[in-house]
């Protein structure tokens, strides 16, 4: 893989290891989704599906005011700090500016309307793949990378959208076509 990858280290302290995971995550993910309609519908749906999945989880409380929506937000905030420190306190301001609306009940839908927003955001998941991507969904070949990747995927489409990581969307890019090369010359 090219410069990004092998050079992130050398911004983040020489986290080599930590690099070489968010590259592989993105580049996992990235293989099944290249086509830009379904791009763009996961870039919409799956924030619908995070955030309905909160939602819900948010009704399970655990006691002292912690919910498991908190232990879930928890969870993706430091794997995703794990795999790159600045997006991943990005995605962990989210979480936590979501949890306060919560909380302080300034986000408050039915069941029903968190459950529907839930299935319609899998529904429009798996037309993507169906009508665009002509390929299954990530998660039918591995279900718990693809549902902590998803939302870890859509920041950094925004962000390379926004001009970040350049490099590191190019090293994608280029890996993509390269595999796609490979499995057309087999």
């Amino acid at each position: 893989m090219g410069g990004y990858c092998r050079h992130l280290g050398d911004i983040f302290n020489n986290m080599t290891a930590t690099n070489a995971r968010l590259c592989a995550q993105l580049l996992q993910y990235k293989r099944y989704h290249h086509q830009q309609t379904n791009v763009r519908i996961h870039m919409i749906f799956i924030p619908t599906i995070l955030c309905s999945t909160v939602c819900i989880l948010h009704r399970v409380p655990l006691g002292c005011g912690i919910t498991l929506a908190h232990l879930f937000s928890i969870a993706y905030s430091l794997y995703y700090i794990s795999l790159c420190l600045l997006p991943g306190l990005l995605a962990s301001s989210l979480f936590i500016l979501l949890l306060w609306a919560l909380d302080e009940k300034r986000i408050h839908f039915s069941f029903y309307t968190e459950a529907g927003l839930f299935v319609l955001g899998w529904v429009a998941q798996f037309i993507g793949h169906g009508f665009f991507e002509h390929r299954k969904p990530a998660l039918l070949d591995n279900l718990v990378q693809s549902l902590v990747a998803a939302p870890y995927f859509v920041l950094f489409e925004l962000l390379f959208k926004l001009g970040f990581f350049a490099e590191l969307k190019v090293d994608l890019e280029s890996e993509i076509v390269a595999s796609r090369k490979t499995l057309s010359n087999d």
